[in-house]
């Protein structure tokens, strides 16, 4: 079904028929061949715009439903069997203007005339699936929570506070909690523009929705059942009231621990579900509101009596479809290292299998290692445009044979990040865009760099 948008429509009616597209495969929408030219976020908006709400699809500034000055954004969901639904990146407003924005206040600011004007469609981006194969989840009209909104203001000012002082190059990501300042450019060195009251030019960036902030929103949608709290007492931050948790238990053994909470955790994630005991949480500590709001994400990092048993730092699989037709920027990647803050628990291995809470480290990626995490990601990409990733099977070798590749697998090709096999069983091999069969990848980061950063 396909529809003609005109001034006489209600503004239910939009988002009435925006639920028809609840449950549709995006291959199923495409009538002119959006996903055939480029598969990105950007031709999936335009897809739906003009294949099923004719709308034409241009340049033009402005909401999308000009008549009911509503704009249609659509954004991707991720599903973890275990942890559930997150965002698979930002929500993107508008772009930040540094010549005018330090006069407008938030009232009249984009970031708010947004709040309670945009139709989001979320769809299910599948890990190593063809786009065409991703489905419509839910569609909603977005509204900016009250509880919310202190903080937007306090983050939109912050941004605007810079542009003011002349600091518009030094504006960060980090700065803000619920709504960033996002890089985003054009590429090929057009990345850097004008600013009004410094001769130093700014990274063109734009106002967004964190992915944290959209998980949690997305999540309160969607399965507000499954939804965990922390508690934080008043008149106390997050960092505060997380930083206080830990530290009572420094110095105990995970015996210890489990004896007094009078929990059992079991299993290879034993320790990382031991500390969501000590805040009362049953599920995934990380996806609880406030972890996901604050863009915090606790990872446990173990020093084994056996020096070669320690491990690299692991991160979540690769996903060469989305490596294939997203830049950077808006990979699930620029997330990990750009808006994250991770807490390091560390725990020391006292006696085999016994392990004793040592202390914790707060790691914020630099900006080099995001550099590196962003030439990994085009090499790789590259590679995919070009069809060059090879593969060669011994099959006389182990229970699937052996695999080799040239995918970039050693530690010093991109340090100290490296990729490699992972999964097992069912699950060991994936098909790339191209339908080659490889096996399964993942993203690490070095042991020996991890160690550093926690003073082992």
């Amino acid at each position: 079904m396909s529809y003609v948008y005109t001034e006489l429509w209600t503004e239910q009616k939009i988002f009435n028929l925006a639920d028809e597209l609840v449950g549709k495969k995006l291959g199923e929408l495409d009538k002119s061949g959006w996903l055939k030219k480029k598969k990105d976020k950007g031709s999936i908006g335009n897809m739906i715009q003009s294949d099923f709400f004719g709308i034409p699809a241009n340049s033009i500034k402005g909401a999308d439903f000009k008549h009911h000055n509503i704009e249609l954004k659509v954004t991707p969901i991720l599903k973890n069997k275990k942890a559930g639904y997150s965002s698979k990146e930002r929500l993107v407003l508008g772009m930040i203007n540094y010549m005018k924005d330090y006069q407008i206040p938030f009232e009249k600011s984009i970031v708010n005339k947004k709040a309670g004007n945009m139709l989001l469609i979320f769809y299910l981006h599948e890990e190593n699936k063809p786009v065409e194969e991703f489905k419509i989840i839910k569609t909603s009209r977005f509204s900016l929570n009250k509880v919310d909104e202190p903080q937007v203001r306090l983050d939109y000012q912050s941004i605007v506070d810079r542009i003011y002082q002349g600091k518009a190059h030094e504006i960060s990501e980090r700065q803000q909690k619920i709504m960033g300042a996002c890089t985003k450019g054009q590429g090929k060195g057009k990345d850097f523009v004008k600013q009004q009251f410094s001769d130093k030019k700014a990274k063109s960036r734009a106002y967004s929705y964190k992915v944290g902030y959209m998980s949690a929103y997305f999540r309160n949608l969607a399965t507000p059942e499954e939804v965990e709290h922390i508690f934080i007492p008043p008149k106390r931050s997050f960092l505060e009231t997380v930083t206080g948790v830990l530290e009572k238990y420094i110095g105990k053994t995970d015996e210890e621990i489990k004896f007094e909470l009078k929990k059992e955790t079991k299993g290879k994630s034993e320790l990382f579900n031991l500390i969501g005991s000590m805040f009362g949480i049953t599920g995934n500590l990380n996806h609880t509101q406030e972890f996901l709001t604050e863009g915090y994400v606790i990872k446990t990092v173990r020093n084994r009596l056996d020096k070669n048993d320690n491990q690299d730092m692991s991160f979540p699989n690769i996903d060469f479809t989305e490596i294939a037709n997203d830049e950077f920027e808006e990979s699930t990647w620029y997330g990990l290292f750009a808006e994250t803050k991770y807490i390091l628990t560390v725990w020391d291995e006292y006696e085999k299998g016994k392990n004793k809470f040592c202390g914790y480290t707060i790691w914020v990626p630099n900006d080099e290692i995001i550099l590196k995490a962003s030439e990994l990601f085009y090499h790789i990409k590259n590679m995919l445009k070009k069809d060059s990733i090879t593969v060669e099977i011994d099959k006389e070798k182990g229970n699937n044979g052996r695999w080799v590749d040239n995918l970039p697998g050693r530690k010093a090709d991109y340090p100290p990040f490296q990729i490699r096999p992972k999964g097992s069983g069912k699950s060991i091999f994936v098909k790339l865009p191209n339908g080659l069969i490889i096996k399964k990848k993942g993203l690490y980061i070095n042991k020996e760099y991890i160690r550093r950063i926690v003073a082992l």
